[in-house]
C-alpha cells in the first residue's frame, strides 16, 4: 500500500485530536465575585461604659459594610471585653472561664500562656490597685470573627493609695463563637512602655 503525503497528514491529524490533554495537578480556587457595594465599609463611634469605676471605656469604634446591621452582635463582643479587665481586677477563676474559649491563647512581650496557664498566672498573688483607661478602642468582624485593636493606659497604687507606676500598652484581641457565646479566643501585646514613680 502506497503511503501519500496528504493521507499522512490526515492520519496525524485525527491521532493528535484523539489525544487526551494531561490532567493539571494545580486547581485554581475561582475568587468569589463580590458586589462592589459590598467592598465598601464605613465606621461609627459607639458609646459605652464599664459599669465599674476603675475601668473606663468611654466608646469604641465599629468598622463594617453596614454598621447598623451588626451592631447588636458588636455590643455582645463588647460586653465580654468589658468583663475582661473586670476579671483581671478581681481574679476571679469562674469570670475567666466563663469568657475565654477552651482553646484560648495569649502572647505577651515574650511570654506566651494557653488558657489554664493563663488563668493560673492571672488568678495568683494577691489583688492590687490599678485603674485603667482604654483608648482607641475598634472593633471589626472578619468572616466569624472580631478583631479588637485598643491602646490601655493602667495607673497602679501602692498600698497608701499613691501613684506607683503606668503602663502603656497596645493590644488585639480576637473573640470568636463557642457554644453561640462570643468569647475571647486570644490576646496578643503589640507594643508596652512602663513608667515607675
Amino acid at each position: 500500500m502506497k503511503i501519500t503525503l496528504p493521507f499522512l497528514l490526515l492520519t496525524m491529524t485525527l491521532f493528535s485530536g484523539c489525544q487526551k490533554e494531561p490532567e493539571s495537578t494545580v486547581s485554581v480556587t475561582p475568587s468569589p465575585t463580590i458586589p462592589e457595594t459590598a467592598r465598601i465599609s464605613s465606621q461609627i463611634e459607639i458609646p459605652t461604659q464599664s459599669g465599674h469605676p476603675e475601668i473606663d471605656i468611654s466608646s469604641y469604634t465599629l468598622i463594617a459594610p453596614d454598621p447598623e446591621a451588626v451592631k447588636a452582635e458588636a455590643e455582645a463582643v463588647m460586653a465580654v471585653k468589658k468583663r475582661y479587665p473586670i476579671a483581671m481586677r478581681t481574679k476571679d477563676r469562674s469570670v475567666f472561664n466563663e469568657i475565654l474559649t477552651r482553646d484560648f491563647t495569649f502572647r505577651g512581650t515574650k511570654d506566651f500562656f494557653n488558657r489554664e496557664e493563663y488563668i493560673a498566672d492571672r488568678t495568683s498573688g494577691e489583688i492590687t490597685d490599678w485603674s485603667v483607661k482604654y483608648e482607641n478602642v475598634v472593633l471589626q468582624f472578619i468572616g466569624a470573627e472580631g478583631l479588637v485593636s485598643y491602646r490601655n493606659v493602667i495607673s497602679g497604687k501602692d498600698k497608701t493609695g499613691k501613684p506607683e507606676y503606668t503602663e502603656r500598652m497596645t493590644w488585639a484581641d480576637i473573640y470568636t463563637k463557642e457554644n453561640n457565646q462570643w468569647k475571647l479566643k486570644t490576646v496578643h501585646l503589640i507594643d508596652y512602655k512602663e513608667d515607675v514613680f
